[in-house]
């Protein structure tokens, strides 16, 4: 989960001096940390990630809201889509092709035993579903 930080703008003017090509002051800053820990002899980046890149929840929003209204839009659908969120601030949309899925499905199953399949592994910490792809931007 991305945070914000406020810094003076000479500061921020600072860091883009140091920024090549496409590089975020995210980018900046993390390439700093390595440099410094590096001669410091401080390992923190994989002490850190060790312990931050696995999330301890997974939360799980449908559009519409709630899972059987949901069920109802896949049902007519037959198409959603799936935003995974992970860790390392990246997202990953994903279409599910629910053309066999039926009344007596379970959107929660389903979800789980293929796109949300080891989620805590792969760093996934929440996952919005909707059937109309404009809801997910």
């Amino acid at each position: 989960m991305s945070q914000v930080i406020r810094i003076p703008e000479n500061l921020y003017k600072r860091l883009s001096f140091h920024a090549k090509g496409f590089e975020t002051p995210a980018n900046v800053i993390e390439n700093m940390l390595n440099f410094y820990e590096e001669k410091k002899g401080v390992q923190s980046a994989s002490n850190f990630e060790a312990t931050c890149n696995t999330p301890d929840s997974l939360e799980i929003i449908y559009y519409p809201s709630g899972v059987d209204s949901f069920k109802q839009e896949l049902l007519k659908n037959k198409k959603a889509y799936v935003l995974l969120h992970k860790v390392n601030g990246t997202t990953e949309l994903k279409e599910w092709k629910a053309s066999s899925f039926g009344v007596d499905s379970d959107v929660n199953r389903n979800l789980r035993s293929n796109y949300l399949r080891g989620w805590k592994h792969k760093g996934i910490f929440k996952a919005e579903i909707s059937t109309n792809k404009n809801d997910l931007d």
